[in-house]
């Protein structure tokens, strides 16, 4: 069977402009983290860690190895989607058949998430309660879905629309500031938690790049504790499907990108 084409290459920067696409860093964990004033996690990610390998060796100790392909994934994609699920409440029926897990495995996996992350549990309850008492769940900008169906399987819904949510609010909030304060930078697309857009080679400067990397910075008010997530960044002066991932520094260092 033929691999499917790369239909991003189809998609080709203005002449004279190169290609930018920045994507928040681990977005859904990190609301999950601070929903939950969880403060193992949010320690972790301040401190800019790989929070699945942090997660992995706190659950499995020194016997945890993240390249390590046990069943269906390699050890360190399978503690990232146990903790995922078990986040927003997916049954065990639904991890086990995800990442070829016992059902005894993934019941010991998502009691022993819950007890070394109690704010977790906690926040489920907080939803399932604001759920039934009243129909909604609201996001940390103040927006709110209100439910019409019954409460009793609206809890995962409620969980996820969180931090989904949050993170439109976040990619929105950077798009439109990076329109404000940079107007030479054409954008082209919002996916979810990234954005693509166009910067002009005489533009494609350390200090412009800083300006962009400014104006991308949005935080999210969490209660006495507000967030900025940062992003990761690709580019390319070929296509969309040929982005190669760089790092802020090197962009908006000059001496860096002298000596490159």
């Amino acid at each position: 069977m033929k691999p499917l084409p790369n239909i991003r290459r189809a998609f080709i920067p203005t002449r004279g402009h190169m290609l930018y696409d920045v994507d928040l860093t681990g977005a859904d964990a990190q609301v999950v983290a601070w929903e939950a004033n969880e403060k193992s996690l949010k320690e972790a990610f301040l401190k800019g860690v790989d929070i699945h390998n942090f997660n992995g060796t706190r659950i499995w100790g020194t016997a945890y190895d993240p390249a390590k392909r046990r069943r269906k994934l390699s050890w360190r994609d399978e503690c990232k989607r146990a903790v995922h699920g078990t986040n927003y409440v997916a049954g065990v029926r639904g991890l086990q058949a995800a990442l070829g897990w016992t059902m005894g495995e993934v019941d010991l996996f998502k009691r022993t998430w819950l007890r070394l992350n109690p704010g977790i549990a906690r926040w489920h309850q907080r939803v399932d309660a604001e759920v039934r008492s009243r129909r909604s769940v609201r996001n940390a900008f103040g927006y709110r879905i209100i439910y019409f169906d019954r409460p009793d399987g609206l809890l995962p819904q409620a969980l996820a629309w969180i931090p989904q949510s949050t993170i439109g609010c976040v990619t929105a909030r950077a798009a439109l500031r990076l329109r404000n304060s940079c107007p030479w930078c054409p954008l082209l697309l919002q996916v979810h938690d990234s954005i693509v857009f166009e910067v002009p080679a005489h533009r494609d400067s350390p200090s412009n790049l800083e300006l962009i990397s400014e104006a991308l910075q949005v935080p999210i008010p969490f209660p006495g504790d507000p967030r900025i997530i940062p992003w990761g960044v690709k580019r390319s002066s070929k296509s969309w499907g040929d982005l190669e991932k760089v790092s802020w520094r090197d962009l908006t260092d000059a001496r860096v990108r002298e000596l490159a």
